[in-house]
Parts: structure tokens; C-alpha cells; sequence
């Protein structure tokens, strides 16, 4: 989980962050965090494709409105969590607008901030691989990743209902972040879903129809797990 914290206030930026790291310690969620003194940056760094699934804003800090940063970031089509850090509910009926997940009024307690945050954790998908589309943040779901395909240092994520998404990265980037069992490095250049498998011969037969090749030199390897996968999916 990527959250940002956004406030021009050392100390209630360190209070939340502090927040953060000892709630998702104790529910074992992997959490990165980063933090803005500005707004504006913030901003700027989601444009340029980076993604928060909870941004923490400060509504009332120098310069820009907090609700004002709350607005681009929607009208860049930002589609996470916003929640906003504030010493006044006055601005309750306007955080509608921007579809806010909720408000901590400050000074801040932790077991508000709980009751909050597990309410917004609850809410999220976690079982899917995010990615940049036209301008969006896209979230695939695993069951949906058929399989990633390499070429010419881009990525072709395939998606069942037969979208594609090309990805600027390397498929051991992509790798390191689809980490479900399910997915198999079968090949230099492929990344397959083991759940769309018909067939595993000297290449693998996809339900799609498509063909996934498979590394020559670890083919025994690679189709023993292909069948252990499949062994484990069978067990009640």
C-alpha cells in the first residue's frame, strides 16, 4: 500500500506517519509511505503517473487550499482515498465534491485514526496489479492477468475480455510485483497466469487460445510446476 501525507506541519506529519507504521505493523500490511510539505508536489508528482492509494491532506496549510489540491488531483482523474487532516469540520459539506474518505480532526488520536483507517483498508483491492493507462491509474485484477509479454524493453499486459495494456518496464519488474503464486516466469520473455493453462506440452496452450512459450533448457522444471500448481488448486 503507497500513502502519502500531505502537510505543511513537521510534527502532524511525523504524528501520522507514526499512526501508519504502528497500525500496519500490527495488521501485517506492507505500507510505503512519503510525505509533502507541499501541495503543489504532490500534485506534480501524481501527474507525472505516481500513485497513492490514500493521500492524507491538510486542508488548511500556506498556499494552496487543501481543497484546491484535492480538486486537481480529482480532475486528473486521481481515483484513491483522500483523507483530510483538519482543526475544523467546516469544510465538511464541500469535501463531497471530491468524494473524501473521511476526516481527522486534529489534534490527532490514534484511536480515531483506527477506526478510520480500517474502515478505508477494508474498502481497497488487494489483490491486483496497478498500472498507468491514458492517463489513469488502472487496477487488473489478478484473476484477470492472462499473461505479460516482453518485447523490446516494454511490457503487454494480456487481460481476459482481451484488453492489453503496454507497461514501461521489465517483465523482472513486473515480476518482483506479482508475487501471488499463480504467476510463473515460464519463459525470457513471458509472464503466465498457471490458471488460464489448457494445455502444457512444449509450449503452453492457453484457454485464450493464445501460446506461451516455454524456456527449452527448464522445461521439465517449469512444467513440474505447472503440475504441482495444479495439484495444490485441486485439494479441498
Amino acid at each position: 500500500m503507497r500513502i502519502a501525507i500531505c502537510d505543511d506541519s513537521v510534527l502532524d506529519r511525523e504524528i501520522i506517519r507514526d499512526f501508519l507504521q504502528m497500525y500496519t505493523a500490527e495488521h501485517a500490511i506492507s505500507v510505503t509511505i512519503e510525505e509533502y510539505a507541499n501541495g503543489m508536489q504532490l500534485v506534480y508528482d501524481v501527474e507525472d503517473g505516481r500513485f497513492f492509494d490514500v493521500i492524507f491532506l491538510d486542508i488548511l496549510m500556506d498556499g494552496l487550499h487543501g481543497m484546491d489540491i484535492a480538486r486537481n488531483l480529482r480532475k486528473m482523474d486521481y481515483n484513491g482515498k483522500i483523507v483530510f487532516l483538519t482543526c475544523t469540520a467546516d469544510f465538511a459539506v464541500d469535501s463531497y465534491e471530491v468524494e473524501a474518505a473521511g476526516y481527522l480532526l486534529k489534534p490527532h488520536y490514534y484511536e480515531k485514526f483506527c477506526a478510520l483507517f480500517e474502515r478505508i483498508a477494508e474498502r481497497m483491492p488487494h489483490d491486483g496489479y496497478r498500472l498507468l493507462s491514458r492517463g489513469r491509474v488502472v487496477v487488473v485484477p489478478y484473476d484477470e492477468i492472462v499473461y505479460v509479454e516482453s518485447c523490446n524493453n516494454t511490457c503487454t499486459l494480456h487481460r481476459a475480455g482481451g484488453a492489453v495494456y503496454t507497461i514501461y518496464k521489465k517483465l523482472s519488474e513486473i515480476e518482483q510485483a506479482l508475487t501471488d503464486r499463480r504467476f510463473l516466469r515460464c519463459h525470457q520473455s513471458f509472464l503466465v497466469n498457471m490458471r488460464y493453462i489448457a494445455k502444457a506440452d512444449k509450449q503452453f496452450e492457453l484457454t485464450t487460445g493464445d501460446v506461451v512459450l516455454i524456456r527449452q533448457r527448464s522445461l521439465r522444471e517449469i512444467r513440474q510446476t505447472y503440475l504441482d500448481y495444479t495439484t495444490m488448486e485441486m485439494k479441498p
